[in-house]
């Protein structure tokens, strides 16, 4: 059951992406569905939107089957188990077509249906040859097909003879290298293939299972990469004192074409450089000895992966600075990243690492600009950045260790609003207890005997309440009584003085006064 449903993914994948690539988005809308026969069934593989394609979704659909023409109610259900159902050819009529009718209901309700007719009397393409050599350390699988290779794809599985899990491969070469990391020594494995038809959509079966045993590790042993950076060196291990005059050559190997490497051919030392590799291939390596002494050649082969094995050197640089409680952290790129084809390999993170005494904090932005904020006092911050690619869980070193501390909490502000305060209380309170005495001393030194002027009067209350309520106010000016002379037509008679109080009249002197306070009197008269 597993190796049929593991199968199926695989046929669905290839299916649904060239669904895909046919119609674009259009695919998303409708139901794709792909019928196949075996010996002694049909098989319909259903997919919408690559949902199958992943691990615990399950798409709710319903598939019936009928003769072509005839009612929807001789449909036949075809019961659906991942994204699969099968149909027994004990079933069906030979004499009819029939019809396959799919529906679903998306999430978000939307009901979705399609159909495929398929013929029961059809003969799937018959499966292709497979043959597998081995030979200077590679393991070749070899297919043949009667149609022409650039309307083919062909998938492999591979699974070891004593268990039933298989890998899954997709080449578009009728050659295929099977990667070496991939085989234990001594350990038989069976491969089988499967073609499919870029034209016309249509799968072929699975050819019968060819077995092979994976080869040992001729010479040169140890073969080993070491990638720091974009420099990429293949090193191995070899007895010069037993073999002197031995000289070495390296190729790359891509799918079924291997080439050498400029600078590696025909060397005498133990290690080539393969810096001239794509960062983002998948190389299979192979580094062959030629013993002039013994005239004896042998090879070893190794799979690399830059993207995945390189060591990427740290960034170069942190630069950090508190303002306002924020703690601001710039992350310089490795130097290595001046590549343009490393730097735009995949959309890359910059990973900061960031602790204090207490808490360990992680943060990933595409920019390398990073803000810590509440920012605690007298506390020691430190950080560490390296960069990422989550696609391919590529990261680089890991930066020193750069540490801040913030200052402790300042308390002047604190002290100086409290002191204010203070003040300003203590001096209200003087206020309060000295106005009021201060009229009754002024009272007493100045007007003994009289009544004080009205502005001291009102701005010195009578009680301590007043005095506080009324502190240095302007009041109106002190109310002073004017007079009129008015002339009688008797010079000696005494003249009549009208007074009246008013507030507003200017102040001015009405008379003449003795010494012994007799008041004099000056009578104006009109000179004709």
């Amino acid at each position: 059951m597993r190796e049929d449903m593991a199968g199926r993914l695989v046929i669905l994948l290839l299916v649904t992406w060239m669904v895909g690539t046919a119609v674009g988005t259009e695919g998303l809308e409708t139901i794709d569905i792909l019928i196949i026969k075996s010996i002694d069934k049909f098989t319909a593989i259903l997919d919408w939107n690559y949902q199958c394609l992943g691990e615990d979704v399950k798409v709710p659909f319903t598939a019936v089957y009928k003769k072509i023409g005839a009612p929807e109610n001789e449909s036949q259900e075809c019961v659906v188990i991942n994204c699969s159902c099968n149909i027994s050819s004990d079933l069906l009529d030979y004499s009819h077509n029939y019809t396959l009718l799919v529906s679903a209901t998306t999430p978000e309700g939307k009901n979705l249906s399609n159909s495929q007719d398929f013929d029961p009397n059809y003969t799937s393409k018959p499966p292709p040859h497979v043959s597998i050599t081995s030979s200077d350390g590679l393991v070749m699988v070899n297919i043949l097909t009667p149609d022409p290779p650039n309307l083919e794809e062909y998938h492999l599985t591979l699974r070891k003879n004593d268990s039933t899990e298989q890998k899954f491969k997709f080449s578009r070469f009728r050659s295929y290298i099977i990667p070496p990391n991939e085989l234990l020594l001594g350990q038989t494995y069976c491969v089988k293939v499967q073609v499919y038809n870029l034209k016309t959509m249509e799968l072929s079966q699975f050819s019968p299972e060819d077995c092979f045993t994976a080869p040992p590790q001729e010479l040169p042993t140890n073969l080993r990469t070491e990638a720091l950076d974009l420099t990429y060196l293949l090193k191995w291990d070899w007895d010069f004192d037993q073999s002197p005059n031995a000289t070495f050559s390296v190729e790359k190997c891509y799918q079924d074409v291997c080439t050498k490497i400029k600078g590696c051919e025909n060397i005498t030392n133990s290690q080539c450089d393969c810096s001239v590799l794509y960062f983002g291939g998948n190389y299979i390596l192979r580094a062959s000895v030629y013993d002039r002494q013994r005239e004896v050649k042998s090879s070893s082969v190794i799979q690399f992966a830059p993207y995945l094995e390189t060591v990427l050197g740290p960034p170069k640089d942190l630069k950090m600075r508190i303002e306002n409680n924020v703690l601001f952290v710039d992350v310089s790129k490795p130097e290595v990243f001046k590549n343009a084809e490393l730097d735009s390999f995949c959309d890359w993170l910059t990973h900061l690492k960031y602790w204090n005494n207490s808490t360990l904090n992680a943060e990933e932005e595409k920019f390398p600009f990073f803000m810590i904020e509440s920012l605690e006092a007298s506390t020691t911050y430190c950080v560490k950045a390296k960069m990422k690619c989550p696609d391919y869980n590529t990261n680089s070193l890991y930066s020193e260790v750069n540490c801040i501390t913030t200052d402790p909490r300042s308390y002047l502000v604190a002290w100086i609003t409290g002191f204010t305060f203070l003040g300003i209380v203590v001096i209200s309170v003087v206020l309060y207890i000295c106005f009021c005495p201060l009229k009754r001393y002024v009272k007493h030194v100045f007007f003994p005997s009289g009544k004080l002027p009205s502005s001291i009067d009102k701005g010195l209350g009578d009680s301590p309440l007043a005095c506080i309520k009324q502190p240095f106010l302007s009041h109106e000016e002190e109310t002073t009584d004017l007079c009129y002379i008015v002339q009688t037509s008797d010079p000696e008679e005494l003249v009549q003085i009208n007074c009246k109080n008013s507030s507003n009249a200017n102040s001015q002197d009405s008379g003449n006064y003795s010494n012994d306070g007799q008041p004099t009197v000056e009578t104006v008269t009109n000179t004709q």
